[in-house]
């Protein structure tokens, strides 16, 4: 970035007006934090809206948010936890220093604005009940900021893996869906499906979901590992990696105690939202709104208050406190205790406000652009098996349906449910 950006960088995670802790983002140019909708109204006011717009001409913001998608930016359109699943195989040649920040936040922003017209879908074989890895390297190959990172940047010259890397793998997957009008095989990734998850094999039918957790947390793993690994990284180092940068927000659980009003808050790394779908809940604002309701601690689950010192009746809340860049949502359609699968209509907006689903009630800039869709199309109302079909966004805003080697070009994204 020039020096026109800010002197408070998004690497910095405290607000820029008065050092306290910040949680929410200038939604145009994402340089700089405010721990509240008035240091924001004050910093704006004092000169940063001027700034701020010239930043964003610098950088030709135009936002690419699922299901996956990506956040708008105020001035144009814009589906895991982070811990390492994937133990490290091999010595790594050169193991960077590790330092506070890990991927500089101004240089996500460069992938983050990536403006290239990109490339239209290309087919992938199924190498034998291979659909659920299909469509979650088609939906990851439409993620802007990771692809403008391996094409423009590139892992493998950086690797320092002396054995097989996923992140290479992809790099070269991403390539040749680039370069290529004709289907080709994924074999090179889902020969190795036990190096992404433990639990994953070759041949069997699996969750498009777990899939997808296991390969954001092998990429996490491997940034981790030219650090040294995720022992030798601070914990607050670790969410500075471009990885983190990409899917990373945090949740927020609230507690308040009905007895003395004791209010208690703990955090969370969230890399995705997964959301039940409860009684008539027919779209995914009402199952948002599921999630983020207030829950009653009563009876054998009550509370121990640290003010009370005993266990009390209770109200709980989960809600985002951070919205990530790239917001990956997850319906749970299983039925608990059965093989069952819960096959009702739930309709989705292609533009998603956040807001009402923060921690602080947002102020209507953590809106997203819907870019992808996984779908699962069950046989006789069963979850345990299936097939998977996705609809990707190209970068010039084309919706295409994907089954595995067949594309159609769409006008409209699944009809608006799933």
């Amino acid at each position: 970035m020039s020096s026109s950006v800010p002197s408070g960088s998004s690497d910095d995670l405290s607000c820029i007006v008065c050092g306290n802790p910040g949680s929410k983002k200038c939604s145009r140019c994402k340089s700089v934090r405010y721990c509240s909708s008035k240091c924001q109204t004050s910093h704006w006011q004092s000169g940063h809206k001027r700034k701020c717009k010239d930043i964003g001409k610098i950088n030709s913001v135009q936002g690419p948010r699922s299901d996956f998608g990506s956040k708008i930016s105020s001035t144009g359109g814009k589906n895991f936890s982070g811990i390492a699943l994937v133990p490290t195989h091999g010595t790594s040649k050169v193991i960077k220093k590790p330092r506070e920040i890990l991927f500089p936040y101004d240089e996500f922003l460069k992938l983050f604005n990536w403006d290239k017209p990109g490339f239209a879908p290309c087919g992938l074989l199924n190498c034998g009940n291979s659909c659920f890895a299909n469509v979650v390297l088609q939906c990851l190959t439409y993620t802007r900021p990771l692809v403008a990172y391996l094409l423009e940047k590139g892992h493998r010259k950086e690797c320092g893996r002396d054995d097989w890397c996923f992140l290479c793998e992809f790099q070269t997957h991403v390539e040749k869906a680039s370069q290529s009008s004709h289907p080709f095989s994924p074999m090179s990734i889902l020969s190795r499906l036990p190096n992404i998850g433990g639990n994953l094999g070759y041949g069997r039918q699996e969750d498009a979901h777990e899939f997808m957790r296991f390969a954001i947390d092998t990429m996490q793993s491997i940034c981790l590992d030219e650090f040294g690994g995720e022992k030798a990284v601070p914990p607050r180092s670790q969410e500075t990696t471009l990885i983190q940068h990409i899917f990373s927000g945090h949740l927020q659980s609230q507690v308040i105690c009905s007895k003395c009003n004791n209010i208690s808050n703990q955090y969370e790394n969230m890399m995705d939202l997964t959301v039940e779908i409860h009684g008539d809940a027919a779209s995914l604002e009402e199952c948002l709104d599921q999630f983020t309701a207030k829950e009653w601690l009563d009876g054998d689950n009550m509370y121990k208050c640290d003010g009370c010192n005993d266990y009390v009746k209770a109200w709980k809340r989960l809600t985002v406190r951070r919205a990530p860049n790239i917001l990956t949502i997850a319906l749970k359609r299983f039925q608990s205790g059965r093989f069952g699968k819960l096959n009702k209509r739930v309709t989705f907006p292609e533009t998603l406000d956040l807001s009402p689903y923060m921690s602080d009630g947002g102020d209507r800039t953590d809106v997203y652009k819907l870019y992808a869709v996984v779908v699962h199309v069950d046989m006789l109302n069963a979850s345990f098996f299936g097939h998977y079909i996705c609809y990707v966004k190209d970068f010039r805003g084309h919706w295409y349906r994907v089954d595995d080697c067949k594309l159609y070009k769409e006008i409209h994204v699944c009809d608006g449910f799933c």
